[in-house]
Formats: C-alpha cells, sequence, structure tokens
C-alpha cells in the first residue's frame, strides 16, 4: 500500500507539475492573471450548464418527468469518460516519460496500474465538477432533496468513473500488449488508437441495438410517471445502480442500489486486475524500445532544387503531427472522429426512441419561421466539434525549444503565423464539412443555405485558429519532458473550449435579438460574416504590427 501511495505521488506530481509556470519577473504576474481568467472561465462555463440543467429539469418536472434528469446525467458522465479516458490511458499508461524509470524499479506490475489509474481517476474527477456535480447540485435544490440526496450524490460520482476508465484501459492494455510484436511502433500505436475509438463506438451502437424496445413499449413506459428513465438504463454496467441509488424517496432501495454500485464496481476493479497485471507490461515495455531502423536515403538531383516555401512550410507542419502519434491522436484525430461519434449517438438515440429520420427533415423544413435558430444551431454544433482540435493552441509549444528557429529564418514572422495555422484551418474545414454532409442528409436544408453555412463557418475558423496560436505565442510552453505534457498538460487548452462557448453565445444570441425584427435567414449570415470578416482583419493587422514583440517569449 505504501508503494502505491508513493507510486500515485509521483505519477501525479509528474503529470500536473508542468501547469505551473515559473516565477521569474513579469510571469509571476502573468500567472496569476491566467488563474483569474481561468476562474473566471470556469464561473461562465459553470453559470452555462447551470443554466441548461434549470431549464431541461423545469421542463421535465411540467411533465413529471424530473428523475428522466438523473438517467441524462449520468449517462453523460459514463459516456463522456468513456471516450476521454481511451485518450489518458494511452497516453499515461504506455506514453508517459516516467515508464522509463518506473519499470525497472522493484515495484509490482498491479501496484504501477493502481496508481496510474488512480491518476486517470482523478483527471476524470475534474470532468465530473462541470457536467455531473453542478447539474446533480440543481436537481437536488429544485426537486428539494434531503440531506441524504447529496449524501449519495458525492459517493455516486465518486464510484461511477471507475466502470468507464476500467472499460478503457483494459482495451488500450489488451491492443498495446501486441506493440512488442510491431515492427513500426510509431504506426502500430495510431492503427491501435484508431482501432480502439471505432470499438468502443460499435459497442455503443451494438448495446443501444439491443435494448431497442418496440413503439408499443415505448408508448407504455412513456405513459407511466418518470417511465423514460428506464429506457436509458443498460448501456453501462452499473448505471441502473447508479441511477436508483439517487431515487431517495425510497430510501430503503436507493440504500441497497447504493451498496450494489459500490460492490459492482470493486468487483469488477479486482476483476482488472488480475487481468492487467498479466498483460500490462507486454505493452509498456514494447512501447520502450524504439521502432525506428535506419534507413538508407538516396538523394536524387531533384531533391536539391527549390520548392515552394508555403507548400514546404505547411507540409512540415503536417508531417510533425502525423508522425507523431500524440499529436495525430490529441490534435488531429478528433477533426474527423468526433462529429461522426457525437452525431452517430444522436441518430442511434433518436431511432431507438421510435423516431424517424425523415420526419425530422420533414419538420424542420416546415419551420420556415424559425429557420435563422435552424441556422444558429447548425454554426453552434459546428463550433462545438472543433472544440477540441488543438493545433493552433499548440503550434508554437510542440517545437519546445526548436521554436528560436523561427526567428533566424529568413523569413516574415507574421508569415510563419500563417503557415502554422493553416493544418488548424484545413482540419477544422474537414470536421465541417463531414458535419454538414451529415446534417444534410438529416436536415434536407436549401442547397444555398449549407453553402452560406459553410462559407461563414469558414470564416470564424480563420480568425479562431489565428486568435489560438496567439495565446500560445503570449504563453507558449517551450519546456517539455514529453510530447504528452504539450497536448494534455498545457493550460492554453482551456482556450479553444472558451473561444467556442463565446462564439456559440454570439451566435444564439445575435439570432434571438434579428429573430424579434424578422430578420431572414440571408440577412443573419451576412452579418455573423461581416462582424467576423471585420474581427479577422483587425486581428491580423495586429499581427503585422506586432510580430516582433509577439515573438519576446521565443527564446
Amino acid at each position: 500500500m505504501n508503494k502505491i501511495i508513493a507510486l500515485t505521488k509521483v505519477f501525479l506530481k509528474s503529470t500536473f507539475k508542468n501547469y505551473k509556470t515559473k516565477n521569474i519577473s513579469d510571469k509571476q504576474k502573468s500567472s496569476k492573471g491566467m488563474t483569474i481568467l481561468f476562474l473566471f472561465s470556469f464561473i461562465y462555463i459553470a453559470g452555462i450548464v447551470g443554466f441548461l440543467s434549470c431549464q431541461t429539469i423545469g421542463t421535465l418536472q411540467a411533465i413529471h418527468q424530473e428523475e428522466m434528469f438523473l438517467g441524462l446525467i449520468l449517462l453523460a458522465i459514463m459516456g463522456f469518460i468513456l471516450i476521454q479516458s481511451i485518450f489518458s490511458s494511452i497516453s499515461l499508461l504506455y506514453f508517459s516519460k516516467d515508464n522509463e524509470y518506473i519499470l525497472p524499479l522493484p515495484v509490482k506490475p498491479s501496484q504501477i496500474i493502481i496508481a496510474k489509474t488512480n491518476i486517470i481517476l482523478f483527471i476524470e474527477y475534474f470532468i465530473e465538477i462541470i457536467i455531473g456535480f453542478i447539474p446533480l447540485i440543481l436537481y437536488g435544490i429544485l426537486t428539494m432533496q434531503g440531506p441524504i440526496y447529496y449524501i449519495f450524490m458525492i459517493i455516486v460520482l465518486l464510484i461511477i468513473p471507475i466502470v468507464p476508465i476500467i472499460i478503457s484501459s483494459l482495451f488500450v492494455m489488451i491492443i498495446m500488449s501486441f506493440s512488442k510484436f510491431a515492427r513500426n511502433k510509431n504506426k502500430f500505436q495510431v492503427i491501435a488508437t484508431i482501432f480502439l475509438i471505432v470499438f468502443i463506438m460499435l459497442m455503443s451502437f451494438v448495446s443501444s441495438s439491443s435494448n431497442n424496445p418496440s413503439q408499443e413499449e415505448i408508448i407504455q413506459m412513456v405513459t407511466k410517471a418518470n417511465g423514460m428513465t428506464t429506457m436509458i438504463k443498460g448501456y453501462f454496467p452499473t448505471l441502473s445502480f447508479a441511477i436508483d441509488a439517487l431515487n431517495i424517496n425510497q430510501f430503503g432501495k436507493a440504500l441497497i442500489n447504493l451498496l450494489s454500485l459500490i460492490v459492482s464496481s470493486l468487483a469488477i476493479y479486482c476483476i482488472y486486475i488480475l487481468i492487467a497485471k498479466k498483460i500490462y507490461l507486454k505493452g509498456a515495455v514494447g512501447s520502450l524500445v524504439s521502432g525506428k531502423r535506419t534507413k538508407k536515403i538516396d538523394l536524387k538531383k531533384g531533391d536539391y532544387t527549390n520548392s515552394n516555401v508555403t507548400k514546404t512550410y505547411i507540409l512540415k507542419e503536417f508531417r510533425i503531427l502525423l508522425r507523431n502519434p500524440i499529436y495525430l491522436v490529441q490534435c488531429m484525430l478528433p477533426a474527423v472522429l468526433f462529429p461522426i461519434l457525437m452525431i452517430g449517438i444522436a441518430i442511434m438515440g433518436i431511432v431507438q426512441e421510435g423516431g424517424n429520420i425523415s420526419e425530422i427533415s420533414t419538420m424542420i423544413s416546415q419551420e420556415q419561421a424559425n429557420s435563422v435558430f435552424i441556422v444558429a444551431g447548425i454554426l453552434s454544433l459546428l463550433q462545438f466539434f472543433v472544440m477540441f482540435i488543438y493545433i493552433s493552441a499548440t503550434a508554437i509549444s510542440r517545437d519546445g525549444q526548436n521554436a528560436t528557429f523561427m526567428k533566424y529564418i529568413p523569413l516574415a514572422l507574421d508569415k510563419q503565423i500563417t503557415y502554422k495555422v493553416m493544418p488548424n484551418i484545413i482540419m477544422n474545414i474537414i470536421t465541417t464539412i463531414i458535419s454538414m454532409v451529415i446534417f444534410e442528409y438529416i436536415l434536407k436544408l436549401p442547397m444555398i443555405h449549407m453553402i452560406l453555412i459553410f462559407i461563414v463557418s469558414c470564416i470564424i475558423i480563420v480568425f479562431e485558429s489565428y486568435l489560438l496560436i496567439l495565446v500560445d505565442l503570449k504563453n507558449p510552453k517551450l519546456e517539455w519532458s514529453s510530447e504528452y505534457s504539450v497536448v494534455k498538460q498545457n493550460i492554453n487548452l482551456v482556450w479553444p473550449m472558451i473561444f467556442e462557448i463565446i462564439n456559440i453565445s454570439i451566435i444564439v444570441l445575435l439570432a434571438f435579438v434579428l429573430n424579434k425584427f424578422n430578420v431572414n435567414i440571408y440577412a443573419y449570415i451576412i452579418i455573423i460574416a461581416i462582424i467576423y470578416l471585420i474581427a479577422t482583419r483587425l486581428l491580423l493587422k495586429y499581427i503585422k504590427n506586432n510580430q516582433e514583440n509577439l515573438f519576446k517569449k521565443i527564446y
């Protein structure tokens, strides 16, 4: 036990030490400013989550379905943690720099696994504060729950992340246990990660299909008070226990379900440790062995010819992203997988509850008066999907100490900024295209509307890509021990979320304001386009006029 506690402390320090900035001269003030800004952003996001939770609870109370909120929140927590912990498990279990020092020590595999799983669990608790703790606290207040509810709620929130983390970690270990047989480690790690994500998506689809009730059963459940809650049980192990444990109207039953949740989670955890200690070392040791082979390079005469600077620079940025498994998984893959995953889950949910995609498109096509809100909704979803693309937010930090190279080559700094944001713009556009193809299939909107939405989305993408690289220039993370710390232990990564929430707020607020004046869809799109075009123009002018000053922290 002492070794587990000591290892947990070591992993905890190595995981979070890179968030700190050095207290040198003005950096101390900058650190305090970032802390204040981070707290303000947290309050802002928490306020939005709280507002949406209150609205949802009020709506469900009106139809006597308030307990459905518990199921929705707990399902959202477990689903989000399941996906997020895939990336955390791969990074902490296999790509962590401390593996080189820990694995040779006289420490049991089970002790390493428990300590690293504790860190993953600790990380996911931060997510729960936003998507779990705040909504459930508000539920307790609005439904006038007693003290027992809050005690049970805290216990449930502490227990429910265990199973999705175990599922993700176990699949990661099984796949990575074959890494020592792979000839190219980097390619294998990338392929394994993609396979894991696809497998989780398929598992979600199969589980939802297996519990698909008939139309008659749906009608019968909906007619019962709070009967809709039972529709979403069974997607994850222990979810049913967690939902029923918070229904303290029947205290005895709630207590039994809480104990069942604890016992079943601990049993699954013990089985996980027994399996993991048998297979973890295979992948961990295999990931440390370099998969690179010396290769003879034959230079030809054409290799010496001058090439286009723009093309060469942008390709260089893409090569860095593609060749490094961590950058590829954390920065690029979400651009392709996230919209497909989110929209796919939404479609499966609609179909499972007896809905029909054609009915949705017909209903939306008839809502001509609310077409502005439809456009606002699509633009908001597009902004949400690109929230997890961190290419611009880490463009300077990824270079580390080599970032000083930018100051010495004969190329204007503002042009280099443009070349560095191009991969972010391209991947955002790919996300937008994938999303809009799916939206068009579902909504059947006029093609001219979709084209205009795409153009406006691209304008917003360009503006935000430049804005995010400015954040990285203002607070670059140039000293890091592993690529993992650049994309997971970097305070700059909170900014994409902040900016996207601000963008969504502007889009939605403008829709409400203009709708009162009966502004049509074209005027609405043009106004948004003008706002962001002006903002982009001002931002580019600022970069050009202050390019030397922007690079003062690159040394």
